[in-house]
């Protein structure tokens, strides 16, 4: 009897947990410049829809992608802290945002190079910022390109055009999409 008893017990215990689990939020959307993405499907957590490639539709990935490109940025920004912010509003939620770290470099230490990832469609918004005399950011140059080869660095060039670079040093002529 005592055996029954804790069979009774444990079948008891599994189901509560079963419906407890079954409670637990999921996380099924995410706002992104003011509007709502439904996920393809539900997920435990973030880091499951970070690591899904599918984890919006096609309809929603091109409307991300509209969004990201139309969105605005800067023209200038006062501190680090006020161009943290705006790449943080610009980076859509679980893709990459990347600073080349090239402020004070020796390859040219008044240029900085960031980026977002463009969801599931293989394109970076890439932003160069240049540090005026009064501290301030401003942007110099504003594209969406391909993501491969990806730019890493900015420099001016001997003409005092900009110059993309992939990691190697090769220059990229960025094909802006």
């Amino acid at each position: 009897m005592r055996l029954v008893h804790v069979a009774a017990v444990l079948i008891l215990a599994a189901g509560s947990l079963a419906r407890a689990n079954a409670a637990e939020p999921q996380v099924k959307f995410v706002d992104y410049q003011g509007q709502r993405f439904d996920f393809s499907k539900a997920y435990d957590d973030f880091h499951d829809y970070k690591d899904d490639q599918a984890n919006l539709t096609p309809a929603q990935v091109q409307w991300a992608e509209s969004l990201m490109r139309s969105a605005r940025f800067g023209p200038r920004f006062k501190t680090s802290g006020d161009l943290d912010a705006a790449l943080a509003a610009l980076e859509f939620p679980g893709y990459g945002l990347f600073y080349a770290n090239q402020l004070g470099a020796h390859v040219d230490p008044k240029l900085e190079l960031v980026y977002v990832e463009v969801p599931a469609r293989n394109l970076n918004r890439y932003i160069a910022l240049e540090r005026q005399a009064d501290g301030s950011l401003l942007v110099v140059a504003d594209f969406v390109a391909s993501a491969d080869p990806e730019i890493t660095r900015v420099a001016r060039g001997a003409n005092g055009t900009l110059e993309f670079h992939q990691q190697n040093g090769k220059v990229v002529v960025p094909a802006h999409r």
